[in-house]
């Protein structure tokens, strides 16, 4: 086993949301029915973060949802992703004070993708000009253009306002090393810039998969619902994806997985 500089690993609580199961999975019986106003096959999922404590800087994964959703989000978008469970405990900066941290420990934040769930508390970050603001180039570009050109769904002009000017870095590539042991990888398939992370301790592998992939489901079943933004780009990269999983020890972390909590500790206890 070779030494890391990854000292801690904690999965953060913001709370859950629910929705059709449709926008997850293919599904031939609802395939039709986007209508709000129709019966549906509704599942509720977690929605979460993951915070790294690492030698060379700490590392926050995603930021969750803004906590006035309920006001902020547009109704039809609230309507579709309904937040069904938010208290003060899954506030971003009481998920980072359980473990000792503060906004001002984070060195890079790193968004997965820059949708409304992910990105919704990162005003916390507006008066931080040592956090490091990373994401894929593809991303930020789309989620601005989106934005210009009055397209307001789960890219919000509100979420991104604070993050102008503050200290980017945008990588336009394939991947980016960022620190020993972390890597990300852009795979898009849900959003153009979507990416995933991996975490090599020495002796065990994380995949943290964003939303490439919503619920495990996908992954046997290679397929996704109404969130699906580029089939080619989810079809060749989930099959990447199933290869890096045969690397010994190799374990994956889906944020919305509705079972997370039985499969990993929950901050303030550590994967490792």
């Amino acid at each position: 086993m070779g030494e890391t500089k990854i000292k801690k690993i904690y999965i953060l609580d913001f709370g859950e949301i629910s929705a059709d199961f449709g926008w997850f999975i293919p599904n031939p019986s609802t395939l039709s029915e986007k209508d709000i106003s129709k019966p549906r096959n509704w599942i509720t999922v977690p929605v979460t973060g993951v915070l790294i404590e690492h030698k060379d800087g700490n590392i926050l994964f995603d930021t969750g949802p803004n906590p006035n959703a309920t006001s902020i989000w547009p109704k039809q978008v609230f309507e579709l992703f309904p937040i069904t469970r938010f208290s003060n405990e899954n506030k971003l900066e009481n998920q980072l004070k359980q473990v000792g941290f503060k906004t001002e420990d984070i060195d890079f934040l790193i968004f997965s993708h820059l949708h409304l769930d992910h990105v919704g508390q990162a005003y916390l970050f507006i008066n931080s000009n040592k956090t490091h603001i990373i994401s894929h180039k593809k991303e930020l570009q789309y989620a601005l253009w989106l934005i210009w050109m009055g397209k307001i769904g789960a890219y919000l002009p509100s979420d991104l306002e604070p993050l102008k000017g503050k200290n980017w870095f945008t990588f336009d590539g394939e991947s980016l090393e960022l620190l020993e042991g972390i890597n990300l990888y852009l795979v898009g398939g849900h959003t153009p810039g979507s990416i995933i992370m991996t975490v090599n301790t020495g002796d065990k592998n994380f995949i943290l998969a964003g939303d490439f992939l919503h619920l495990p489901e996908e992954l046997e079943l290679e397929q996704k619902g109404w969130l699906l933004g580029n089939a080619e780009e989810y079809f060749n990269n989930i099959k990447k994806l199933k290869l890096m999983l045969k690397k010994h020890n190799t374990k994956i972390i889906i944020c919305h997985d509705p079972k997370i909590w039985d499969k990993y500790p929950k901050s303030p206890k550590s994967l490792i």
